[in-house]
């Protein structure tokens, strides 16, 4: 039985499966150019849908969060709104995390926009998001107009002007290079503290902010081997920071596959996938790397974790014994994540259940198979994290608790009648007029008859 106290996020994405094989198109990205006239409304709403739907049920099956990807421009996501999926979620679910790995910053005129949405999900939420901030695909900034040479530090600056927006009152000003305020005053504030997740593949700048900025990082297409090199670098930059990280900074992304064998396993989930890899991760070079998109030292830490293989020539076999993919019986896969636990240091595990592809009925056999023979090896006391007594209890859930949180120095909403600033909240009972103060006619262009 694991001691740490891991984190378990069952992820789905929602990726639209009926497209033509990559092998088969000139131009083999499915990230930009891939004709939207393959796309079935319908259809599409059907994937939406289950996605959404499976998701939501992470909480029923006991998992500590439910997660997915911001995508743009192609079949590989369902969302290109992750914090309007994420209130959807919020109004569906009661105690997981929420873990939506976007928005891209860069897309948005002005991180101060952000900001608001982010504020806004919290609320809805009750302060159960972790918000990914992805610097983005390559491919996505050929699609979504945006300049791949500035992306880094104006990304920078953005994370700078978004943070400051969702922990510090305004209004202040904000004269950047990439941005201009005169007045940033987000409402809704937050009613939490908002934490962060940094997807990365191994970029030397995305390594830097998490660790500065005791964020948690989340490894992106990495074999093992690059996993525990990139953690263990990671810890390193934590520690030149004067810190021994939390082990739930630290995030590995798994696809994970359980059935009652490990042969019924693989009949269960090569095709699937197989076609993850031959389609969904397809992309030529300059799509991924445009020019200007990363800096020549973070492009050899990247292409030597893993985003230079050819993922169309990996075999099932191939995806396994590198650990690409966790697939089994109950016992294997309860062996591997223990190991993946111990070799990573992670204290969070982000487990891939379906990319779009899975029948729904077969992603829920996995789940009640993962929730019933494999957590409890990672639940002492066979309850999710959040089900603990001693769980952080966010927002309110009664009028009592609700009472007890709030603010009390709060200005109290008043409107003048009769010459005296009278208190909406009890201005239409009787017997109050002893709690009213006059209001000077002097400092006011009210009627006061």
């Amino acid at each position: 039985m694991s001691e740490q106290p891991v984190e378990f996020y069952g992820i789905v994405e929602g990726g639209y499966p009926n497209i033509p094989y990559a092998g088969d198109r000139p131009k083999k990205t499915a990230y930009v150019d891939l004709p939207n006239s393959h796309y079935d409304p319908i259809h599409g709403q059907r994937v939406l849908e289950t996605q959404l739907e499976l998701l939501a049920s992470m909480e029923r099956f006991g998992l500590d969060g439910a997660g997915f990807t911001e995508q743009h421009n192609g079949p590989i996501g369902s969302v290109p709104n992750a914090l309007m999926a994420a209130a959807w979620l919020a109004a569906r679910t009661d105690r997981i995390k929420l873990l939506v790995n976007g928005p891209l910053m860069n897309a948005y005129q002005s991180p101060v926009r952000l900001a608001e949405e982010i504020a806004l999900a919290d609320v809805l939420s009750k302060g159960r998001l972790l918000v990914g901030l992805p610097i983005g695909l390559g491919a996505q900034y050929h699609s979504l107009g945006m300049n791949p040479a500035t992306a880094r530090e104006r990304h920078a600056e953005g994370h700078d002007l978004l943070v400051k927006a969702l922990t510090e009152p305004g209004p202040f000003e904000w004269h950047g290079k990439y941005f201009d305020h005169n007045y940033v005053n987000i409402w809704p504030r937050p009613a939490h503290p908002i934490e962060f997740n940094l997807p990365g593949g191994g970029s030397l700048e995305t390594l830097e902010l998490a660790a500065k900025r005791r964020y948690t990082y989340q490894t992106v297409l990495n074999e093992r081997r690059a996993m525990i090199a990139v953690m263990n670098r990671f810890r390193d930059l934590c520690r030149g920071e004067g810190y021994e990280p939390d082990p739930k900074q630290c995030a590995v992304v798994v696809e994970i596959h359980v059935a009652e064998t490990d042969a019924e396993a693989r009949r269960e989930c090569e095709a699937g996938i197989l076609w993850n890899y031959q389609n969904y991760f397809e992309a030529p070079l300059h799509d991924k790397f445009p020019p200007g998109y990363t800096s020549a030292k973070s492009y050899r830490g990247i292409t030597g974790s893993g985003f230079s293989l050819d993922t169309k020539s990996m075999t099932y076999d191939d995806l396994v014994d590198n650990n690409w993919l966790v697939a089994g019986s109950p016992e294997t896969v309860t062996a591997k994540l223990q190991e993946l636990i111990a070799d990573t240091g992670a204290g969070r595990l982000f487990l891939g259940f379906s990319m779009g592809i899975k029948h729904r009925w077969l992603v829920e056999k996995c789940l009640t198979i993962f929730s019933e023979q494999v957590l409890p090896h990672f639940r002492p006391n066979g309850r999710p994290l959040w089900a603990e007594p001693e769980a952080e209890q966010h927002g309110y859930r009664s009028a009592l608790e609700y009472a007890t949180k709030r603010k009390a120095d709060v200005p109290t909403p008043s409107f003048v009648q009769g010459g005296y600033l009278r208190d909406v909240r009890t201005a239409h009972l009787d017997g109050v007029d002893e709690r009213i103060r006059p209001y000077p006619a002097a400092e006011t262009n009210h009627d006061a008859s």
